[in-house]
């Protein structure tokens, strides 16, 4: 029996050393009922030539576009194309760490057919995709207390959905960095969602990823997340709008401005782990 088809949105960038294994991830599943739709942000670095050879070599892969506004543009464009019943999307320097990865996601959809999002363990990947460790979610001792109101822990590349979801929730494409908390945040307060902690994904960790960027932009993209879940004048708001504008003085000072962002970003994110997340991190 043929099951639900699968909707895999490959937003891709410059990451001409990455997307291969993303793609043969991908091209590798045991599962044959997928489509890849990849959005490429008009990559300079040789990517579009490797993308050119999935699509011409498998008609599931598709380049839907070559131009866009940022990764949540992207995705927005990616999505619009989508026709499977189930939709995801993974990064092009992540990828999937099973044959039988998009076997299990169908297999889980159908095993719970009163759930609409289902949320899969994964493993930190290095710069050249060597398994670090298991990603852990839940890592504080209060975490169940924490987890969606004031801590959004979900592993995107893990994650799937419904087409439903992406239909009635497009991502803020004027938002570049707190896109998919915002994504899986709205999500999570209308739709059931289920966590399994099978492994099926990798988070690639190579020094350039956006998530770990320490930088004004990101953070004033943070405290739009924080007012939609506290409110525009809540404490967590001014919070970051005040290490937003920090952040933004110490990267001007030479030599040592790169340092002190660190050093900043290290302690509001010990101070948001002691607080279990009451005060935001970064």
């Amino acid at each position: 029996m043929i099951g639900k088809k699968v909707s895999i949105a490959v937003p891709s960038f410059n990451h001409a050393p990455y997307i291969k294994a993303c793609l043969d991830s991908i091209l590798m599943q045991d599962y044959q009922n997928y489509e890849v739709l990849i959005a490429d942000g008009g990559s300079s670095d040789g990517s579009l030539e490797i993308i050119a050879g999935y699509c011409n070599r498998d008609n599931r892969f598709r380049l839907i576009s070559t131009s866009d506004s940022g990764q949540s543009d992207a995705l927005n464009k990616a999505f619009l194309c989508a026709d499977g019943q189930i939709h995801c999307f993974l990064n092009s320097d992540d990828c999937y760490i099973a044959k039988d990865a998009i076997s299990k996601v169908s297999d889980s959809f159908e095993s719970y057919p009163t759930i609409d999002i289902i949320s899969f363990g994964g493993y930190y990947l290095n710069a050249i995709g060597k398994l670090i460790k298991p990603v852990r979610m839940r890592y504080h001792p209060l975490d169940n207390i924490a987890w969606m109101r004031y801590r959004t822990a979900v592993l995107q590349p893990a994650t799937f959905w419904l087409s439903k979801v992406s239909r009635e929730i497009p991502l803020d494409a004027e938002n570049h960095y707190a896109f998919d908390s915002i994504f899986f945040y709205q999500a999570y307060q209308k739709y059931s969602w289920l966590e399994l902690s099978t492994p099926v994904a990798g988070h690639r960790l190579h020094g350039d990823n956006k998530s770990l960027q320490i930088s004004s932009e990101r953070i004033n993209d943070l405290v739009k997340f924080e007012v939609i879940r506290f409110g525009t004048f809540s404490y967590r708001v001014i919070y970051l709008k005040i290490l937003a504008n920090l952040v933004g003085l110490l990267s001007k000072i030479p030599i040592f401005g790169k340092l002190l962002c660190k050093a900043l970003y290290l302690i509001v994110n010990s101070l948001s782990f002691i607080s279990c997340y009451r005060l935001p991190g970064i």
